[in-house]
């Protein structure tokens, strides 16, 4: 067991399926209660994501480029996205090489 495992309540579900009006699948809940903004945030971060809250409840996550930006309107879609969709993301962004 890793340790951002080890940060999730119990162990991931699968991943609920997108559709044309939520394109990462991050309006459904499967049922789990949201991991807390504070360890979706870290989880993200140690993907390498870049993750602001502007205002209260909206976060922009973008990766190694300014674009594509993701916006999260609630805790719960923060933690769907970080809970089951986010690694998928991370391996397709280009990482930047210092």
């Amino acid at each position: 067991m890793t340790a951002l495992n080890r940060l999730l309540p119990c162990s991931p579900t699968a991943a609920p399926l997108a559709s044309s009006k939520d394109l990462l699948g991050v309006g459904q809940n499967p049922g789990l209660a949201p991991v807390p903004a504070s360890i979706a945030r870290k989880w993200l971060e140690n993907l390498g994501f870049v993750v602001r809250q502007v205002l209260p409840g909206h976060w922009i996550v973008t990766h190694s480029a300014p674009l594509p930006e993701l916006h999260f309107y609630s805790v719960p879609e923060l933690s769907q996205f970080a809970v089951h969709r986010a690694h998928r993301y991370a391996k397709t962004f280009k990482r930047e090489r210092s």
